[in-house]
């Protein structure tokens, strides 16, 4: 096969991947791409835990997951339209991700649901990486056609402490995002303390 057929290919393959592993709107990760992502360090993380007195600190040790929701999200489409929305999800999609490392992972899991993978980081650690993103929101106000649109998130944190799997790990920290939700909103909630 000619070298330039090749280099096409090659292009065209990864342009392909990039459409599969990553949300349009927010250009963050999708889905696919947050659990393929993510469970590099969730394996490396559960390796560690099991053999830790043989495993040096340069290991990864452990793995958090935040999962954020837009509180009122209906509302704010009925009240400012889709487009404004749209707006909102991108403004805290890029909040998000100016607040975590470069190594940690950004999605958006769906409609205005997000989750955020932290390497290394304990349930406590994502909950303050979580409430610093909360508050910043909280206090924003998005620029939208002249009017300023307000709009709170809730989260829910979780870490490895008692479990293996990405699903685990999501399952617990939905919980204390409902948590978060039906006690309020605009609130962060660790698993832990349900």
């Amino acid at each position: 096969m000619p070298q330039n057929t090749v280099k096409k290919l090659k292009k065209e393959i990864k342009r392909l991947q990039e459409l599969a592993y990553h949300d349009e709107l927010t250009e963050l990760y999708n889905r696919r791409g947050f659990k393929e992502e993510s469970e590099k360090f969730l394996k490396e993380a559960v390796v560690s835990k099991k053999y830790k007195d043989k495993r040096k600190s340069i290991f990864i040790d452990n793995f958090s997951l935040i999962v954020f929701d837009i509180d009122n999200f209906k509302k704010l489409n009925d009240t400012y339209g889709h487009d404004a929305g749209d707006a909102a999800i991108k403004f805290l999609a890029k909040t998000i991700k100016g607040k975590v490392r470069a190594i940690d992972t950004v999605a958006r899991w769906g409609g205005e649901e997000f989750i955020v993978g932290l390497v290394g980081a304990s349930e406590e650690d994502a909950f303050n990486v979580a409430n610093d993103i909360r508050e910043k929101i909280s206090k924003a106000k998005l620029k939208w056609q002249g009017k300023s649109v307000h709009f709170t998130v809730s989260g829910g944190v979780s870490d490895l402490r008692k479990f293996k799997t990405l699903e685990e790990l999501f399952g617990v920290a939905d919980k204390a995002l409902y948590k978060a939700k039906r006690s309020g909103k605009n609130k962060i909630v660790m698993f832990s303390e349900l």
